[in-house]
C-alpha cells in the first residue's frame, strides 16, 4: 500500500509495505487451503507473500511494476529457481503471459485490487490465465462507508462490497467459492481515527496495536464466525469452472 505516484518514481520502499508484512501470516492463512502449485501474484511489493508461497511449496510468478521493489524481490530470490519476477503492471504482465501461453493454478491479489481503476478488466485477465478449477484469491478493504482521506492518500480507488464482487465474478465467468468479511474489530478504530479524525498517515503506535491486538483477535473471531459479521476487509475465493 503506497501513496499515489507515477510508476517508476518510487525512490525507497514505502513504510506501509513493512507495516503490512507484519500482518501477512494471518492474512495469507485465509487462503492456504486454496493454493495451487503454480501461483501468479499480482502486486508483489517487497516479496513477503512470495516468500510465504515458496515456503508453502509453490512456484511463483511475481508481478511488480515498481523497479525498486522488483529489484528487491529478485535479490531476495537470487538463489532460487522457483520465483520469476515480471517488472510490469498487471496489463503488461498479462499480455506477456498470454503470449507465452502461460496458465496458473492460482492468481493471488492481496491489498492490490483497490488501487486499480478498471477492476472488471482485472477480473477478466485473472480468469483468462487460470486453469480450469483454478482459484482467484483476493483480499481488499471493504465498506465504502469507511472510505477516508487515508484511502485517498494511499491510492485506494474504492472500498469493496460483496455485491460488487459477485458482479465482477459473474462478468469474468468465475464461481464464488467463498466471500466473507474479515476484521470486525477494526471497524470502530478505523472509523474514529481515519474517517472522523481524518488522520492521513499510519503511525508506528497504531501499527503496533493493529498487528498485536486487533488482527490476532480478529483472526480468532473469524474462526468462530466465518465472516458472518461485517468487517473492514473482504476475502474472496473464486474458481474458474
Amino acid at each position: 500500500m503506497t501513496a499515489p505516484h507515477v510508476v517508476g518514481t518510487l525512490a525507497d520502499e514505502d513504510k506501509y509495505f513493512y507495516n503490512e508484512e507484519h500482518g501477512l501470516p494471518i492474512i495469507t492463512s485465509l487462503f492456504r487451503s486454496h493454493l495451487g502449485r503454480d501461483v501468479l501474484e499480482i502486486g508483489a511489493g517487497t516479496g513477503a507473500i512470495a516468500r510465504w508461497l515458496v515456503d508453502e511449496g509453490a512456484h511463483v510468478t511475481a508481478v511488480e511494476p515498481e523497479p525498486i521493489l522488483a529489484r528487491r524481490i529478485r535479490a531476495k530470490f537470487a538463489a532460487a529457481d522457483d520465483v520469476r519476477v515480471i517488472e510490469a503492471d498487471s496489463v503488461g504482465a498479462h499480455a506477456a503471459l498470454v503470449a507465452e501461453g502461460r496458465t496458473f493454478d492460482t492468481v493471488l491479489c492481496v491489498s492490490v485490487l483497490e488501487h486499480i481503476a478498471d477492476d472488471r478488466r482485472e477480473f477478466a485477465m485473472a480468469a483468462s490465465v487460470l486453469r480450469p478449477g483454478g482459484h482467484y484469491l483476493v483480499f481488499v478493504p471493504a465498506m465504502p462507508l469507511l472510505y477516508a482521506r487515508i484511502d485517498r492518500e494511499t491510492g485506494h480507488v474504492r472500498r469493496y462490497t460483496k455485491r460488487r464482487f459477485r458482479g465482477l465474478c459473474r462478468g469474468a465467468g468465475l464461481e464464488v467459492v467463498s466471500l466473507r468479511y474479515f476484521e470486525v474489530l477494526g471497524i470502530l478504530p478505523y472509523l474514529v481515527v481515519y474517517k472522523l479524525l481524518r488522520r492521513a498517515s499510519i503511525t508506528s503506535s497504531s501499527t503496533g496495536v493493529y498487528n498485536n491486538v486487533i488482527l490476532p483477535l480478529s483472526a480468532l473471531l473469524d474462526k468462530v464466525l466465518r465472516g458472518r459479521l461485517i468487517g473492514k476487509n473482504l476475502v474472496l475465493v473464486a474458481r474458474r469452472p
